[in-house]
């Protein structure tokens, strides 16, 4: 039997990215959201590997327009293709299933950087949640080792307050972004798998909440706090879950009545916490605790949409169970997911994703507003919980 012809990865046009630079990204980051370039990246010859932070989706174009005129091609989750895949794939586009092992995708960086091209990565897998870095795993560090190739990072500030995961506007704000070379071509020979983790982590450290009060970066928005009850769920003053409402820049209790308020520089006023950062991490410790009891559950009725093609295909409603134990779909789509299967979620406030060998879903969310981040922080949870009980 012949041997299946294996198809190269297209590598990133650097016609369609500079009309795309010029007629989109220079106004976009000039004029709005004005992200400050010192010349860095674009004065570092490929190949190599660069990889980001990812606060929100304005670090995709910040990273175009850094590297510009040697362009990487971006790794990036399916999810993100259907809408245009032929464009995207001419751009350059590598395709990723999000928090699973893709042996092809290796082999199509290797190609990239055997080109003298460069490859991005945003190590993170997803949009940040409250503005600073979401688990980023060994296995960057084990890839960027078993590749060779030197390692550039950019870490963005600012992104996450231009758009939050949450907001349905944009905020424009300064933007700048730290370039290094973490490991030089030296440095990858000799360097360890842990070594590699740790500048990476330390590089790409950001607390966008923070960057914003010490710049007293000024953002003001009709709808300043909306949708930030899907993240922060929790009531701090009774206890509540899932009764947590926003108007313009207030955030109140639908069982308590207490409220908390947002000002300009992105601060709480008048709640238990100065902070969205330090409220959120208020609920995961609160996740903790609940993960420690033997009958630990968080469940909730979703609809079950599969990615075929270009389109998510309705397969009926379905129960979503997180337990001490796994993570089941049952109902219109049956799937078990071990403990242990993922160390985070992809998810937004209306959203979770799941992937498997076959396909991907997505599950819409149903009843509780909020649902989507607890399950999120339960994963987490059981995922260093297992991580500190194995040292």
């Amino acid at each position: 039997m012949a041997k299946k012809r294996v198809k190269k990865p297209k590598l990133a046009s650097k016609f369609l990215l500079n009309v795309l630079a010029t007629f989109w990204g220079k106004p976009y980051f000039t004029k709005k959201v004005k992200l400050v370039d010192d010349g860095t990246l674009r004065n570092i010859k490929p190949p190599y590997i660069v990889i980001a932070n990812h606060a929100g989706f304005a670090d995709v174009g910040g990273l175009m327009m850094l590297s510009r005129p040697n362009y990487p091609n971006f790794i990036a989750s399916i999810t993100q293709i259907v809408k245009w895949p032929k464009l995207i794939y001419n751009l350059g586009v590598l395709p990723k299933k999000q928090f699973t092992v893709d042996t092809s995708l290796v082999r199509d960086i290797k190609y990239v950087l055997s080109r003298n091209r460069s490859v991005a990565i945003f190590p993170e897998a997803k949009l940040s949640v409250v503005g600073t870095p979401s688990p980023i795993k060994p296995a960057i560090a084990k890839l960027i080792k078993l590749l060779k190739a030197p390692l550039v990072t950019v870490c963005f500030h600012g992104n996450y307050i231009h758009k939050p995961r949450w907001a349905s506007t944009k905020r424009f704000c300064p933007m700048t972004a730290d370039v290094k070379v973490a490991v030089t071509a030296e440095e990858i020979k000799t360097l360890s798998v842990e070594e590699i983790h740790t500048r990476i982590l330390k590089n790409l450290n950001y607390d966008d909440y923070q960057y914003q009060l010490d710049n007293q970066i000024e953002i003001t928005d009709d709808h300043l706090v909306e949708g930030l009850n899907g993240i922060l769920y929790k009531c701090p003053t009774c206890g509540s879950e899932f009764v947590m409402t926003a108007h313009g820049d207030t955030l109140e209790c639908a069982k308590c009545g207490a409220t908390v308020t947002q000002n300009k520089y992105g601060a709480l006023v008048g709640g238990k916490f100065d902070k969205v950062t330090d409220w959120y991490a208020w609920q995961r410790s609160c996740v903790a605790e609940e993960i420690k009891e033997d009958n630990f559950v968080v469940q909730d009725d979703f609809r079950a949409e599969m990615l075929v093609g270009k389109n998510y295909v309705d397969c009926g409603l379905c129960h979503i169970t997180c337990d001490n134990n796994a993570l089941t779909v049952s109902g219109g789509v049956e799937i078990t997911y071990k403990r242990g299967a993922f160390y985070t979620l992809s998810f937004d406030n209306e959203f979770l994703y799941l992937p498997t060998d076959k396909a991907v879903y997505r599950f819409r969310r149903l009843n509780n507003f909020g649902i989507t981040t607890k399950f999120n922080l339960a994963i987490e949870e059981q995922a260093t919980l297992d991580e500190n009980s194995t040292k």
